[in-house]
Parts: structure tokens; sequence; C-alpha cells
């Protein structure tokens, strides 16, 4: 049909009809995407009745972009016109138009020549909205059931969510392998109970416990043994737990315990002693510190720190105790930062020296040899007693390098005095049990025997019975190469550790030396130390080690000393220890010793 003749029939149809849309033939029969059809189809025609109804609704030219604007949004329209052109079969949508203020329905149609007809009607208000309404409420309906499925997934995705944040705060202040509270939480308690404290005029308090030897079952059963005993005293702190006593977990082997309600530190301590009870009781022992808030410090950075102080007191007491903070605590915890700090500058600048101490033959007042000793003159302080400087550079392991330049100076003077002064006697050197436990030190030890070309007999290697708390059958292997290498093995401070006669039947050690402690009691009447040396003397002698009494002060104390036949002594009355020089005079004759034995 030519465009002319539809034109003619379609104006005399009188239904409000008639908008052609229309297209050049190439593009008309398929709208192959929605831009195509919003751009490439156009009002071709509009009949008589359509413009008398609705005016200029639509109009010649409009394109099908505009159409949809002034018809329906809602409508899919390229769907329609689609499935039109597909299938040939008629499309009809009903909606309201908000230019033409009515409700219209629309059929399409297609021909053919790939034209579309659009016929409009207007449809009954009241019925097409009621079916409207009934669209709306069943879509409503529909969105409803959703709605209420979605709130349960909703609900469900909560509850996860509320599990899920519990289980991270949980974690987030809860330690994972004992389930007791973490530092993080015991700074928020202590915040929250100085708070308290301070509106209500109230004292809380905190025991820091440190169990004791954890690292001897670690080294000696494996580390899960040392978590099982962890476990268990987390265990048995938590059946204390209660609104006035908060338990938890600070770090490795620590535990606070943090209790409000304090009258006085008996009410604290008591709780400490009862725990200490407890704890002995199912073979745990530890060392714990107590700090009181506000008296010690109003802050937990300074409790937890006086706490532990008070703590490392109990331990140097003999541990398995419970200590108070005590302001002089604080003094010698400042003056260890300092020598520490000191102490650090020293060994990088070498500014320590070797002293030697005599030791004398009993029976022939020969000259056995030399201890060497360390010693330590700081410009501002003076001089710094080994005793304050020695167990700092052992914690730090500055022993290490400290005690490799001693062994390197010791034995380099060895040298000199055997050129020089025909030397035979023994260079006692002290070594650390830190500095023993390297894993280089038979290595370095040749290097400097070789280095230095001495004899091994002269040389003569001190050690103290701490050698032996953490792995005796490794460290008895150890000694065993000194001695193969023809090293003699001095044993220190005998009789003021843990080991007896009978342990030294294990050791390879060439002398005994007797502490001083015994030496300096020798004389009372009561002779219970004259008594003991002489044991020991006797028992060792029969083993054939030689001895040493250190600490020798007195004549009447040699005089024992020769009784009970101690084969070697040291102290002042023979020679104090003295700089290299001073030595080098004895050795060279020009120096008038004390009394002669």
């Amino acid at each position: 049909m030519k465009d002319k003749d539809y034109k003619e029939v379609l104006e005399k149809i009188s239904t409000p009809i008639a908008v052609i849309i229309s297209k050049e033939e190439s593009t008309a029969k398929k709208a192959r995407s929605k831009s195509d059809f919003e751009n490439n189809f156009s009002i071709h025609f509009v009949n008589e009745s359509f413009e008398k109804i609705y005016g200029d609704l639509v109009k010649v030219g409009d394109t099908s972009e505009e159409c949809v604007e002034k018809l329906s949004k809602e409508v899919d329209w390229y769907k329609m016109a689609s499935d039109c052109m597909e299938t040939g079969q008629q499309q009809m949508e009903t909606f309201y138009s908000t230019h033409a203020n009515a409700w219209l329905r629309v059929h399409m149609n297609s021909t053919k020549s790939g034209f579309i007809i659009l016929a409009v009607v207007n449809v009954d208000k009241d019925k097409e909205r009621e079916q409207q309404l009934l669209r709306q409420n069943l879509r409503l309906a529909a969105l409803t059931d959703e709605l209420s499925s979605s709130r349960e997934e909703l609900e469900k995705r909560l509850e996860s969510i509320t599990f899920l944040n519990e289980q991270l705060e949980f974690h987030a202040y809860h330690d994972a392998m004992t389930g007791l509270s973490n530092r993080q939480k015991l700074k928020m308690d202590f915040d929250e109970w100085y708070k308290s404290a301070e509106e209500n005029s109230e004292r809380f308090g905190m025991i820091l416990l440190d169990l004791d030897n954890l690292k001897m079952i670690n080294d000696s059963q494996g580390h899960s043994a040392g978590d099982e005993v962890i476990c268990h005293t987390a265990e048995i702190l938590k059946r204390f737990q209660n609104e006035n006593l908060k338990v938890y977990r600070y770090e490795g082997d620590e535990f606070i315990v943090m209790m409000k309600g304090i009258n006085s530190q008996d009410t604290i301590l008591n709780a400490g002693d009862m725990l200490l009870e407890v704890m002995n009781d199912e073979g745990i022992d530890f060392s714990g510190g107590i700090a009181i808030c506000p008296d010690d410090g109003d802050n937990s950075d300074d409790i937890l720190k006086y706490a532990d102080m008070a703590m490392y007191e109990a331990k140097r007491k003999g541990k398995n105790d419970i200590c108070f903070f005590k302001a002089i605590m604080r003094e010698r915890f400042m003056e260890k930062v300092s020598i520490q700090s000191k102490l650090s500058r020293a060994v990088m600048n070498e500014r320590f020296q070797l002293y030697y101490q005599p030791q004398f033959d009993v029976a022939t007042n020969k000259l056995r040899g030399f201890e060497a000793l360390l010693r330590w003159y700081d410009d501002e302080i003076g001089w710094i007693n080994p005793e304050q400087f020695i167990p700092i550079a052992e914690e730090t392991k500055l022993v290490i390098p400290l005690g490799e330049w001693i062994l390197e100076t010791a034995i380099s003077t060895l040298k000199e005095w055997i050129e020089k002064y025909d030397f035979d006697g023994i260079m006692s050197v002290n070594v650390s049990p830190v500095q023993l436990k390297k894993p280089s030190f038979i290595f370095d030890l040749k290097d400097l025997i070789k280095k230095h070309s001495i004899s091994t007999h002269n040389l003569e290697i001190e050690i103290t019975e701490g050698v032996f708390i953490d792995n005796k059958n490794e460290v008895i292997g150890l000694l065993n190469q000194i001695r193969d290498m023809g090293i003699g093995l001095s044993l220190d401070d005998f009789g003021t550790g843990y080991s007896s006669l009978s342990y030294l039947q294990l050791l390879p050690i060439t002398t005994l030396k007797i502490d001083k402690s015994f030496i300096a009691n020798i004389t009372d009447k009561s002779g219970v130390e004259a008594n003991i040396t002489d044991s020991i003397i006797s028992m060792v002698t029969k083993m054939g080690l030689d001895t040493i009494a250190e600490g020798v002060e007195k004549n009447e104390q040699l005089d024992i000393l020769k009784k009970i036949n101690c084969k070697n002594i040291q102290g002042f009355l023979k020679g104090k220890p003295m700089p290299k020089e001073r030595c080098e005079q004895i050795l060279g004759g020009d120096y008038e010793l004390a009394d002669h034995l």
C-alpha cells in the first residue's frame, strides 16, 4: 500500500486512533537496539480523529524519544515495537498520560512494509484505576513478602555480624592461649578503676607474677611443657576472679592480679600469700611484686614498672616470694639504667682495665699465679664495683664482647710475662656463663692460644655454678673440650649455690675455690665454718683437685688453712688486685711482698 492510500484509509476512521510511526524501509523492519528505536523512528502521520481528541499530544515529525516523553516513560515501547515487528502480532499497553490527563490504551500493529500503526483509545478511568490499584496491591504484596524475607535474612546477618563482633572483641582483649584478659584490657580496666578510686578516695593494687624457672622447663622438657605450666597457672588464677579481683596474662610467663578495696598493705599481701600457697601446692613457684595506686603512682605504666622492680627484688632474694615496691628500688633502678648506658659506651671505647690478684702456695709461699679481675673507672661516678655492672653486662649480652676483650688481654699479658720474666705460673680468667654458651667460644679460644703461642697449662678458665643452671649435659661437654685442650678449670664460689660434693665428680674441674664467706668466719670459736671447710678440702683433695681459699685477710685464717691442708690462698693478706705494672714489679723481684708465709 502506498503512503497516500493508507493515509486516505486512516482519515476515514472515526475512532481516535492513528498515529503511524515510520522509517525508511532499510531500517524500518526492525529496531536493532533501543537507541535505534529512539533515534531512527519518528511520527509520519496522525489522522484527523486523533488531532481532534488529543490535539498535539503527538504530531508529525516527533521522534520516538519525544513520543515516549509525552505518552509514558513507564511503558517499554522498544520491547513492544520489537515484539510487534518480529511476531506480527498486536501489542497492547494501558497507561496514564499526564499530558492527555487520561488513561490511554495503545494497540500497536506492524505492516509488511515496516510501518508501525498506533491506535490510541481512551479507557474507563475508574475501571482501569481499580485494575491499576489491584496491580499495585499485588506488587505491594509481593514487595511485602520480599521485604519480610529480606528482613529475616537481614536479622540473620545482623546476628552473624553481632556474633563476629563479639568474637573479635573477645580476641582483641583476651589472651589466645589462656583465655585470660590481656594487657590491652588491663590498661582499660586500670583507667576505669583509677577514675573510680579518685572519685571515692580508694586504693587498689597490682601484683605482677613471674613464674620461676620456666626457661629450665622449656629447655629440658620442651616448650609444650612450658605452655602447660602457663595454662595451669591461668586456670588457678581464674578461680580467684571476682568483681574486686581481676586477672590478666601480661606476656610470656608473667601474669597480673589487680585488686581493689585495699584498706591496708596486708589486704593485698594476704591475697598474694594465698595465691603463692595454692600455686606451690600445685607444683608452681613464682616471684611476685606489689605496687599500690595511688600510693606508688597514678598511671598504669608506673605501677607496672614498680611492681616489676619489686618482683625482681623477690627473685634476687631467692625466688618464690612476694615483695612490696619501695622507693629504694626506684633509686637502684635509675642507677642501673645509668650504669647500663655508660656500660655500652665503655665497652665500645674499651674503657676497662684488668687488675691481677696473686695466688700463693700455702706450704711453699711460692707464687701460683694471678687471677685476672675486671675493673672500671668512670670519670663521673669513679670506680664502679663489678658486682654492679657484671650482672647488667650479662643481662644485656655486653658481657660477650667484654669477655672477649678480657681473654685477649689476659692471654696477651700471659705471653708477655712468659717471654719477659720467664713466668711459668697460672693466668686464671673468669668466663661468664653467657660468654661460655656462645657457639663459637671454643673456636675463638683456640684461635687466641694459637695467635699468642702460649702453653695451655699456664691458662685456667674460672667458672661459677651458674653455668649449670640451664643444660648441665651440654655444659659438661663444653668443659670437657676445654680440658682436652690442656686448660685448667676452676670452680669459683663453691658452697654458695646448689651444688654438692658428689656433684663435683661429674665436672672436669681441676681446682675448687672456697668462697670467702666460709673463710671470713673460719676462726669462730664454734668451729662450724672451720669444720665445713676442713671437710670440703679433705674430700676434694682425695678427688685430686687443687684448692684455693679466697678472701684470706688475717694470719689467724692462714694458720687454720695450713692445719687443714688447704693448697693455695688468695686475699688481701698476701696481695690485693693490682695493675699490670705492679705485678711486673713482683715478677721482676723489685717489689717487696707483704708478710712472708
